[in-house]
């Protein structure tokens, strides 16, 4: 399931949509807890697809195995990627970096993220304020540098090994000027094999002076060897 919400700066309309947003996170864990029940809780046992999660909500498309939320103002696309594929942009500075190999462990999930702003203001993306729901209850907040720096605190250079990719994941705030566009990654790590469903919430996008907050669900299955039924 995926919401979209307009917020207002009446504390009303706060709590509404913040009622809203805990009946989105509900209904996710119903309905992964009860595909739990039907299907077991089997693990995968190699590397993982991510489909998109369909939705009624406006605004909302899916692309193949992209989802994009657009209106007149900004179009947001977020594309989950295999670990070649997340390796060849963390690798795309500095093919040794050893960032590359770590963050494409089983345990990680990238996704790419474009932001487009098509409005006559400033929007700006606080990753700090996106985060990952998975059906077994699990919070889990965007890496930044600070988490870089802990895969590769003991290697001679670690700061240098981190700056190779400061352009290429999301860390801080980001401003996208009128006509501009951003794509870097967003990478999440501590996901437990068996997941089957996680949710991503981006609170307060700026446009202007007024925010917006989006919301994109994704199926979790093992990839299927080729041969293998």
């Amino acid at each position: 399931m995926i919401t979209t919400r307009v917020r207002s700066q009446k504390s009303g309309v706060r709590n509404k949509k913040l009622g809203k947003s805990l009946v989105f996170l509900l209904l996710l864990t119903v309905h992964c807890s009860l595909f739990t029940v039907f299907t077991g809780c089997a693990s995968p046992k190699g590397p993982v697809v991510l489909t998109p999660l369909p939705t009624p909500m406006p605004g909302y498309a899916v692309l193949e195995q992209k989802i994009v939320f657009s209106n007149n103002d900004v179009n947001i696309g977020i594309l989950p990627l295999n670990s070649s594929e997340a390796k060849k942009i963390l690798s795309s500075k500095d093919a040794s970096n050893p960032l590359a190999e770590a963050l494409t462990q089983p345990k990680y999930l990238a996704f790419l993220l474009d932001i487009e702003n098509s409005s006559k203001a400033k929007v700006m993306y606080n990753p700090a304020l996106t985060t990952l729901f998975d059906n077994d209850l699990g919070v889990h907040k965007p890496l930044d540098y600070t988490d870089l720096y802990t895969l590769v605190g003991n290697s001679p250079h670690p700061e240098a090994v981190i700056n190779v990719i400061k352009d290429i994941i999301y860390d801080l705030d980001i401003t996208i000027g009128p006509g501009q566009r951003t794509s870097r990654l967003l990478l999440f790590s501590g996901i437990e094999h068996g997941t089957s469903e996680v949710a991503i919430t981006m609170k307060e996008i700026y446009i202007g002076t007024s925010t917006i907050a989006v919301s994109f669900g994704f199926k979790i299955e093992e990839k299927k060897e080729a041969g293998k039924k």
